[in-house]
């Protein structure tokens, strides 16, 4: 597919959603607005109450449009699951999703540092970096579900916050 402006890239999306409307809902899944955001830096977010999907631009442009596909189908899942479950992933995957990606790709050109805190778990080890501050979360490779067992820990902080 041909680069696309943002205003050609939500129609397709709207033209996408559609299909997947008709194909997996008999028509009967509405949503009331689509945004192609330009301060979203990867990935998108829906907000089911108020039946909106927002995607990034950004992304579009560093992976294109199979990944905004992706994307979009993905939060068009959390329109029926506002959640991760097993019944979420069962119908991402039965829209198209990758079983195996759980997470948009991050920016090219996303620069050093780009994290403000560093979060390690007491028992795997492995880390988390965010730009906001985590409350109470646990290590979703050790538990699924929140266990206190496995409280992610801050590491580093950069002293910006």
């Amino acid at each position: 597919m041909t680069e696309l402006s943002r205003e050609e890239l939500t129609e397709v999306l709207w033209q996408e959603f559609a299909r997947l409307n008709a194909t997996h809902f008999a028509g009967a899944l509405t949503f009331s607005e689509l945004v192609v955001s330009t301060r979203k830096k990867y990935g998108g977010y829906c907000q089911p109450l108020k039946k909106r999907i927002v995607v990034s631009w950004q992304e579009y442009l560093d992976w294109g449009w199979e990944e905004t596909l992706i994307t979009f189908r993905h939060e068009v899942a959390h329109l029926v699951h506002p959640n991760h479950s097993s019944s979420f992933w069962a119908l991402a995957h039965q829209l198209g999703c990758p079983i195996d990606r759980k997470r948009a790709r991050p920016p090219k050109d996303r620069p050093a540092g780009w994290w403000k805190f560093a979060y390690e778990c007491p028992s795997c080890q492995s880390k988390v970096y965010r730009r906001k501050r985590l409350v109470r979360a646990s290590c979703g490779k050790c538990d699924r579900a929140f266990n206190p067992q496995f409280l992610m820990r801050l590491v580093e902080s950069s002293g910006r916050s």
